[in-house]
């Protein structure tokens, strides 16, 4: 008896299972949110992305945990299928109105790296203020070349909270209102919203990634893979 169609009969529907093992999420969530799915960093939900798409997942039972900018992480258990991809809103729970302050950030000299909200952000020339900062408290890590500064900062609603890192002192904190500027001064830029700069933020890195990715592709040399 040839048992030959049998066996190939049997490897094509193997195959056929092995590629339905594989499925896609699109997670619907603020512009800036982080996302996490079963504990690991899955990437920044972007607004112009209609949120955050996550491609080859297994089917079955995931944990997705969505944390805003300044809030609290969020998580939601969804279970995905292995023909229709997944698709997860959580936009209604944040359009809940949230209060705000405003965060002015200061480096001496005025050129830094600070990082905020697992966020990398270059001070250059200029300070950094954003407004419409959800309440809560933010640890600030600041780096000058290889020094480190790092302080703590509690924003609270309707009110100016201000952080100043002055490398030449090795200290960073907390500085008085009276210190902050006002927006009226010119000799400051025009404040601009958190989301906003985290934004330009993400834009920039995933511009920057690009021409990363062309050069090494130039030059024959292995490419990044591109995060989720």
């Amino acid at each position: 008896m040839n048992t030959t169609p049998s066996l190939r009969l049997a490897a094509a529907l193997f195959l056929c299972a092995a590629v339905a093992t594989a499925t896609d999420l699109q997670i619907l969530c603020p512009d800036g949110a982080r996302v996490r799915l079963d504990g690991a960093d899955a990437g920044v939900c972007n607004a112009i992305e209609e949120g955050l798409y996550l491609r080859d997942l297994t089917p079955g039972e995931h944990v997705v945990e969505i944390t805003v900018p300044g809030g609290t992480p969020q998580s939601h258990e969804i279970e995905l299928d292995e023909v229709a991809p997944g698709r997860l809103d959580v936009r209604a729970d944040a359009d809940q109105a949230k209060p705000t302050g405003s965060l002015y950030i200061q480096c001496i000299p005025q050129t830094c790296t600070v990082r905020l909200a697992e966020t990398d952000i270059e001070i250059d020339e200029e300070d950094l203020r954003l407004r419409e900062v959800p309440v809560g408290r933010y640890a600030l890590r600041f780096q000058r070349g290889k020094k480190t500064l790092e302080a703590v900062a509690f924003v609270k609603e309707g009110k100016p909270t201000g952080v100043r890192a002055d490398f030449l002192a090795g200290r960073a904190g907390i500085i008085s209102a009276g210190e902050i500027p006002r927006l009226e001064d010119t000799r400051w830029r025009l404040s601009q919203t958190w989301e906003a700069t985290l934004r330009e933020k993400q834009m920039c890195d995933q511009f920057n990634a690009e021409i990363r990715r062309m050069e090494a592709l130039r030059k024959g040399q292995p490419v990044e893979k591109p995060p989720q």
